[in-house]
């Protein structure tokens, strides 16, 4: 029989990822599914927090752009802690100042990327945020 912990590595990591770019979020959507992960997409703060109450599976990270409409990145991130307080959040942005505002945060619960960057650099940031083991960079079908 599968413990608890087997059976949480087991289960699909799941994203709630919001940002109102929709070429951003469609990247990025389509590289994290092929990586592995279930995605939930959101293009505003508003949308991200219907889908997280309507969810009624762990989400294990947000995924959010800094400046999204109706509700900055943190401020999204902050309500969302409420209601998952396990859940781990990358704020992105590519305004500086998102930099320090993310620095308020446990840095073992939010981590700030830098926009432009990566799926591959988005992928290890998830992991790291999550204690997953990185991906070798080759992979054996």
């Amino acid at each position: 029989m599968a413990s608890a912990d087997e059976n949480n590595t087991a289960r699909k990591k799941t994203v709630l990822l919001a940002d109102d770019e929709s070429a951003i979020t469609l990247l990025f959507e389509l590289e994290l599914t092929r990586m592995g992960y279930y995605v939930l997409t959101a293009h505003s703060g508003a949308e991200a927090s219907r889908i997280s109450a309507e969810f009624h599976h762990p989400i294990d990270v947000l995924v959010t752009d800094w400046h999204i409409p109706d509700l900055s990145g943190d401020d999204l991130a902050c309500d969302l802690l409420v209601q998952r307080p396990d859940l781990k959040v990358v704020l992105m942005s590519g305004f500086p100042e998102a930099n320090a505002i993310a620095q308020a945060f446990n840095q073992n619960q939010l981590v700030f990327l830098s926009k432009p960057f990566s799926p591959a650099k988005l992928d290890e940031t998830i992991r790291r945020l999550l204690g997953l083991p990185g991906k070798s960079a080759r992979q054996v079908a």
